[in-house]
């Protein structure tokens, strides 16, 4: 019996103790934090954010802080804006950490009735980019109000 808990304690405590990480991101509009996500669970919740139309007239910066769940230095990080036909509006290569001015969200939101906000990585060595197959990670959906 007591061997049979010794078994039953050395299998249960190792997986409690390594917990799995994922890829987390915040977006943040003139200086306040809007939402937190992460890639936990593939959802088909759109993680809506209303952005003021107030607010985008006025000084300030749209931010979105990506943190990869592990260390992506060989890898190119894009942040991009598509409209609701999946057509590309604007795109940010290299980049974990994109801070826009309200004007320039404001004109890339211009005419839309919802901007949604995507994020993939490849790898630097374009022979190894050929291999991979890119998949795009919804970050959020910005609506104006």
């Amino acid at each position: 019996m007591g061997k049979l808990i010794v078994y039953i304690l050395m299998l249960a405590i190792p997986s409690t103790v390594v917990a799995q990480k994922y890829d987390s991101w915040a977006v943040y509009h003139n200086r306040k934090e809007v939402s937190k996500f992460n890639n936990k669970k593939e959802t088909t919740d759109e993680r809506k954010i209303i952005l003021l139309n107030r607010l985008l007239e006025g000084p300030g910066f749209f931010i979105i802080e990506y943190t990869p769940a592990a260390e992506q230095s060989d890898w190119i990080r894009t942040i991009g804006f598509f409209d609701t036909t999946g057509k590309s509006i604007r795109e940010y290569s290299n980049t974990l950490f994109l801070k826009i001015h309200n004007s320039e969200i404001s004109g890339i939101m211009e005419g839309q009735p919802k901007v949604e906000v995507y994020s993939w990585a490849v790898p630097k060595d374009p022979a190894v980019a050929a291999t991979v197959r890119v998949r795009r990670i919804l970050l959020c959906t910005l609506y104006k109000r």
